[in-house]
């Protein structure tokens, strides 16, 4: 599974202008710790050092936030819970 990987891949996928190259160069994501307990690895989806926000939600306990934060680091991420 593939998520914006414009930047290498194993298949030949269709030409990418520079502007949105430009565009997504140094984008970042937000998830919810329930969502990211979903996703198997984020090494697949994302390049490195990407910035995912880790959105809090009413309900969630602060230790959830914590795990998820720490596993998407662990996996070479920038983390910025909120």
């Amino acid at each position: 599974m593939s998520l914006l990987n414009l930047f290498s891949s194993k298949e030949e996928i269709p030409k990418v202008s520079d502007h949105l190259k430009e565009f997504l160069t140094d984008f970042s994501i937000e998830v919810m710790p329930r969502t990211a307990a979903n996703i198997e690895s984020f090494e697949e989806l994302l390049p490195k050092k990407t910035r995912v926000y880790i959105a809090h939600i009413e309900g969630v306990p602060i230790g959830e936030m914590v795990q998820t934060a720490k596993r998407i680091s662990r996996e070479g991420f920038n983390v910025m819970p909120h």
